[in-house]
């Protein structure tokens, strides 16, 4: 029986651009459209590496954007055959840049960084945030924290010719920020990454070092990581022996509020030096839908192909509603819902996007009433290490064979900061112990989170660690979550699959939704001033992203998308319902469905 690695080897034989980018052996930036295999290549890529390029002691580093995304990610390549090696790093930029780069060599150049890592929690951020904008006497309109962190990335290196856009308001409260930072004796992880640049930029010997690990860096969803990370792999092309292999999607940049811009992936797309390959192969979508979602993107340029579902017809509905979201949430549930599960398309094929999370929760209230189960897509749970570990945890209770238990221990030592070998065997005991023992309660997902939280101090010890200052809030959250919200009626086996529909209705909001696929799209509030943002019309950039963001939600679906709006929606209770014309979206593609179905009638 072919192994999965082989099986999968085979099957991108059969599409050159795939091929190509999985045997290239120089550096590589892979652009690679919705639906085209690029984790696959991704993921087949590192396997190969290690097993026909790289020699140990020597391995690779493979850089992505969330620690659920690097979950996922491990997740894939253990199922192709890895094994856990030396000097093979898969993990977050934050992540790389501490334990890589600050770690073994801050101290040694002088970089003021206190050990163990004092890094600011978000609320002593926001409180300092706030105190600079009173002392500056700025107009919290004016500026939020977001924009300052932006202009403290784009002032970090100089050898991207990407123009960059500041702003004095912002470097005032960045340079007032940062002097509060250091005074402090705390970083933030926009700190870590300028840190980790410099010492790149300025030192060859952690180039040197950086190169004798890692022959090869490979990085997932470039157009999403942002200016530092793009200094930082300038200087690694330029000046070291290092082989990249970037993969990433222009027209998929939708966090430009966090820093993200597609020029950067383009920057390295267009270098002379670096081998460009396009896939252009959807695997997922029909033409027609493709077809659809180009137009959304406003460029006449693209031309990628389906390479399945072949001669099927997109369908593409336009339903508009009389008030408020409430009547686009009951259509959903009374009119489409039903109409899906008549075709005999499963709930675990329809997915729900929306602009704010409020609107799927108030969305879910109405599925509760009408008994149609859903789940939220990339819970804000899996952001955290910790909850990420719990479920592990559930995994190995259910299934030994899932989860490797040293991988669990592992994370536990490093929480527990267990030093002497003594001390961490008799923690690995204590821990097996409890573990076994938790599983008395594995039909109650509350009185298993309880039970390994008290036996383990699990909030305790992770306070003690000042990376996880943060993830303490999101725990408590999630305790919260199984004794009286969305997960109390969970047992460990539901846990465990917890980002996986499981015959349920997925809702997700825009941003949450790349990396979904579906036979069924639905997406809500199209309406003038929502979608695109009212704010975002007038500016060119601004506009872009919104389109990019739109064409991220109609290429999830594979073959139907229903668009919604209103006609009267209120924003504000103290003018009441505005009348909204439909989106400026929604107008481009009811004309391209006309102007299409004209044509077949002509013809």
């Amino acid at each position: 029986m072919m192994d999965l690695y082989s099986l999968k080897l085979n099957e991108i034989k059969n599409d050159p651009e795939q091929y190509t980018a999985f045997k290239s052996n120089v550096s590589t930036v892979v652009k690679a459209g919705p639906g085209s295999g690029k984790t696959t290549v991704l993921t087949l890529k590192i396997i190969n590496l290690l097993r026909e390029k790289i020699n140990t002691p020597r391995g690779l580093a493979c850089i992505t954007y969330s620690n659920e995304a690097v979950n996922e990610f491990t997740t894939r390549l253990k199922m192709m055959g890895y094994k856990k090696r030396k000097n093979v790093v898969l993990n977050t930029v934050h992540s790389f840049c501490i334990s890589e780069i600050i770690v073994p060599f801050a101290e040694l150049y002088g970089k003021k960084v206190s050990y163990p890592l004092n890094i600011i929690t978000g609320a002593e951020k926001r409180k300092i945030f706030n105190e600079i904008l009173g002392k500056l006497a700025i107009d919290k309109k004016q500026l939020n924290q977001i924009d300052m962190d932006k202009e403290r990335s784009v002032r970090i290196g100089e050898d991207s010719k990407v123009p960059i856009e500041t702003y004095d308001i912002a470097r005032k409260v960045a340079v007032e920020y940062e002097k509060r930072l250091t005074a402090m004796e705390k970083v933030d992880f926009v700190e870590l990454i300028k840190i980790a640049t410099e010492l790149i930029k300025e030192q060859e010997y952690v180039r040197r070092c950086l190169e004798a690990k890692f022959p090869w860096i490979l990085i997932d969803e470039y157009q999403d990581l942002g200016k530092p990370l793009h200094e930082m792999i300038l200087t690694l092309f330029s000046k070291t022996n290092i082989k990249l292999f970037v993969v990433g999607d222009p027209d998929q940049s939708i966090y430009g509020f966090q820093g993200g811009n597609p020029e950067y992936l383009l920057e390295l797309y267009r270098n002379p030096n670096i081998l460009p390959i396009k896939l252009s192969t959807n695997y997922r979508s029909n033409q027609e839908v493709i077809d659809f979602a180009t137009i959304a993107l406003n460029l006449d340029d693209r031309q990628y192909k389906a390479g399945t579902r072949h001669g099927e017809k997109a369908e593409l509905h336009f339903i508009t509603c009389e008030d408020e979201m409430n009547d686009q949430y009951d259509y959903v549930v009374n009119q489409i819902i039903p109409s899906c599960i008549k075709q005999n398309i499963p709930l675990d094929e329809i997915c729900v996007l929306a602009g704010k999370g409020v609107e799927l929760k108030n969305l879910g209230k109405v599925m509760d009433d009408a008994n149609i189960p859903y789940y939220f897509a990339k819970q804000e749970y899996f952001k955290s290490e910790i909850v990420l570990w719990l479920k592990k945890c559930a995994s190995w209770i259910n299934d030994k064979s899932s989860i490797a238990f040293s991988d669990l221990v592992k994370f536990w030592i490093d929480i527990s900061q267990a030093m002497t070998d003594e001390e961490k065997i008799l923690e690995t005991k204590s821990f097996y112990t409890v573990l076994n023992q938790s599983s008395k309660y594995e039909h109650n997902l509350n009185k298993w989170i309880s039970f390994i939280l008290e036996e383990l101090l699990v909030m305790e010890k992770a306070s003690q660690i000042n990376k996880y200052n943060d993830e303490i809030t999101v725990l408590e959250n999630f305790y919260q979550s199984t004794e009286k919200g969305e997960l109390k009626s969970y047992d460990l086996d539901r846990f465990s699959r917890l980002g996986k529909p499981n015959n349920q209705v997925t809702l997700s909001t825009r941003h949450s939704s790349k990396g979904l696929e579906y036979e069924v799209v639905i997406l809500l509030g199209l309406e003038e001033g929502n979608f695109p943002f009212y704010k975002n019309v007038k500016d060119e950039k601004k506009l872009n992203e919104d389109r990019r963001l739109f064409y991220v939600c109609l290429t999830r679906a594979k073959r139907v998308c229903f668009l919604l709006r209103s006609k009267r929606i209120t924003y504000n209770p103290k003018y009441g319902p505005n009348c909204k014309r439909p989106s400026m979206f929604w107008n481009e593609l009811l004309y391209a469905q006309q102007t299409k179905l004209n044509h077949r009638n002509l013809i």
